[in-house]
């Protein structure tokens, strides 16, 4: 039974990590926090291959699911497996207000990996729901 269970959880363990391989890059929101008037919120980001360049269209909705926000988010370059910090600050946003960021698409991509898959994204937040 346990031998079981163990073969169980290393091909669910599997099956993430070749999931978050196979994709363009891997987003997740670390953390959102007021500033005076602006909401700054920060993610963390790593790709398996180099990117030169990422830009996604990214949309906010409030904590009632109305749309509050449709922005560009510059992550810049992402070089290969290197853990990267990106900050975004969001005048005239209340952070408090924030229920959910939706990565809408990519609206520009530099490098080979760009003709890969999709953007793995989460949230460390439970406050905040992160989609793509």
């Amino acid at each position: 039974m346990m031998r079981a269970l163990s073969c169980a959880t290393a091909l669910i363990l599997a099956a993430a990590s070749a999931k978050a391989e196979d994709a363009l890059a891997t987003l997740e929101l670390n953390t959102i926090e007021q500033r005076d008037q602006t909401c700054r919120i920060t993610f963390t980001a790593r790709a398996p291959q180099t990117i030169q360049k990422l830009v996604t269209e990214t949309v906010l909705f409030d904590t009632n699911g109305t749309v509050s926000l449709f922005t560009l988010f510059d992550f810049g370059e992402l070089p290969e497996q290197k853990f990267r910090v990106r900050q975004f600050d969001l005048p005239g946003t209340e952070c408090a207000s924030v229920g959910r960021i939706l990565f809408n698409g990519v609206d520009t991509c530099a490098g080979a990996a760009c003709e890969s898959a999709p953007l793995s994204v989460g949230s460390r937040l439970e406050s905040v729901e992160v989609l793509g």
